[in-house]
């Protein structure tokens, strides 16, 4: 029986196999939501990235056989960090577009002074955009977002193999361009309560018109605060069709983005 014999240029690509692979996920898992919080250890994350590298990396075909310890196999961990972290970042976006939304809202109910620090961030937010984190998260989880997130990730390794390609200008510009909606996104789901709050101002003015002496805006500091926690408790159902929505949005992003590079 002959020995197994392997060249240089075959354990290279072994290595190199690995750590690109390992580059790439671990990006993702750093920038995507859910999985970046700063309530997830970091042990948790470096075990999934192992685990899923271990999966993977046996299974990848045509890789380069650079040196892994040469600047061109620098290079394409370079891209392959780019890779990972921009399919994180776009659902990121998303998740973000519902903090803006819930500091738009506490602004405009009175809420703004509660604030706490945010275990997905680790920086201060309203509770009112945490209340939607909290509630976003959950509903990721439910959509089972995390898994289609992992397995369009394993995917973009048929469509850009481990090598010196990146994602491209064009797919950023596309990225860019989808952020651009970011404040639009953010108005449309909190406009209902923008419009009760306005109605509730608006009949304060009209009563201390009509009547200076009963000094309505004494009492309306309070009263705009409850009246912010029953819309907020009216309105909270709506977020679910808006954020599978934005999440079909981003999915749809995210796979052209892998299309065009």
């Amino acid at each position: 029986m002959s020995d197994l014999v392997f060249n240089t240029a075959e354990i290279t690509a072994l290595i190199g196999a690995y750590l690109w692979s390992f580059a790439r996920i671990g990006a993702m898992l750093m920038t995507a939501p859910v999985f970046s919080s700063k309530s997830v250890p970091i042990k948790v994350r470096v075990t999934l990235g192992i685990v899923c590298t271990l999966l993977i990396a046996p299974l990848l075909t045509e890789l380069p056989a650079v040196d892994f310890l040469s600047g061109e196999s620098f290079l394409i961990m370079i891209n392959q960090v780019i890779i990972g972290a921009t399919i994180g970042f776009v659902l990121q976006f998303v998740f973000g577009i519902f903090v803006l939304a819930g500091q738009i809202f506490a602004m405009q109910t009175g809420l703004g002074f509660s604030m706490m620090n945010s275990p997905q961030d680790g920086v201060q937010t309203t509770v009112v955009g945490q209340m939607y984190v909290v509630t976003t998260t959950l509903l990721f989880l439910a959509m089972h977002g995390h898994l289609f997130l992992i397995q369009m990730l394993l995917e973009s390794f048929d469509k850009i193999p481990i090598g010196l390609n990146s994602i491209n200008t064009e797919a950023f510009w596309v990225l860019v361009s989808w952020g651009s909606d970011f404040y639009k996104h953010a108005l449309m789901i909190v406009m209902p309560a923008i419009a009760a709050m306005l109605m509730v101002n608006v009949s304060f003015g009209v009563m201390a018109k009509a009547s200076p002496q009963l000094n309505p805006f004494s009492v309306g500091f309070m009263i705009t605060i409850i009246f912010g926690f029953v819309i907020f408790y009216i309105t909270l159902p709506s977020l679910y069709p808006y954020f599978v929505k934005l999440m079909e949005e981003g999915f749809s992003l995210i796979e052209r983005i892998i299309q065009m590079s």
